[in-house]
């Protein structure tokens, strides 16, 4: 299963080739905005999902770093 980490790089990497680019005569400034807050939505809750186990002392799974 891929990681959330990965999940996010791939968003990230997404937006940075789309970036700036014409698709069938689109340009793809919104899908890469919404890739980016995408990323960083996941991030946020990858970090309180960490935080939250913490707190409970859950121990942590290796893909979820």
């Amino acid at each position: 299963m891929t990681s959330s980490r990965e999940i996010i790089n791939d968003m990230r990497a997404q937006a940075a080739a789309l970036d700036g680019r014409h698709v069938s005569g689109s340009m793809m400034d919104g899908v890469c905005r919404s890739l980016r807050r995408g990323a960083d939505e996941i991030e946020r809750l990858l970090d309180d999902l960490v935080w939250l186990r913490g707190y409970a002392e859950i121990p942590q799974e290796e893909d979820a770093a």
